[in-house]
């Protein structure tokens, strides 16, 4: 491990320390939150999580620019993946990211849709929840849109530009 950190240009070693302070921040302020220290996330990857949210982030998560894992309410875990430019994750109720997974450019998961059936001024406000549960070896192609009630089974790949929602499973063997 020691040898590992030698062999590492200075921005590098200052990155590695920034995000292991950005994870003790996470662990002090939000006690329920479960990280791991070593994370490979890049100095504009957003993580903001509210009161009553809770993310677990597995041990070395890569980030490319401007990613976003957001957690309102609810739960947000992920399992050690690479997450490309641009990706977004919302998280109202409950995301689960396997251990593996491979995220293009752009994609945006979320667990939650607007409920426009009000016609009051509160309209907007609300929201209809899910869940959204993502397998081991996934692949996600860039621009994809992953919607509430959508499980992707264990060594899906899906192809750029996709809206996905409901059950995809593996079934070439």
């Amino acid at each position: 491990m020691l040898e590992r950190i030698k062999k590492q240009s200075l921005k590098k070693l200052i990155i590695m320390s920034l995000n292991i302070i950005r994870m003790l921040v996470i662990k002090l302020t939000n006690k329920s939150s479960r990280v791991s220290l070593i994370q490979n996330l890049h100095p504009t990857t957003e993580i903001k999580i509210s009161k009553k949210g809770e993310i677990s982030l597995s041990h070395s998560v890569f980030t490319r620019r401007y990613v976003s894992f957001r957690v309102e309410s609810g739960t947000l875990s992920i399992g050690t993946s690479f997450f490309n430019q641009g990706c977004s994750v919302t998280a109202m109720n409950c995301i689960t990211i396997g251990e593996n997974c491979l995220f293009g450019p752009n994609v945006v998961i979320v667990d939650h849709d607007h409920d426009y059936s009000y016609l009051d001024n509160r309209r907007g406000n609300h929201y209809k929840y899910g869940e959204v549960i993502i397998g081991n070896n996934v692949w996600i192609g860039a621009n994809t849109v992953i919607l509430r009630n959508t499980t992707i089974g264990d060594g899906c790949v899906i192809g750029a530009g996709c809206v996905i929602r409901g059950n995809i499973q593996h079934t070439i063997k």
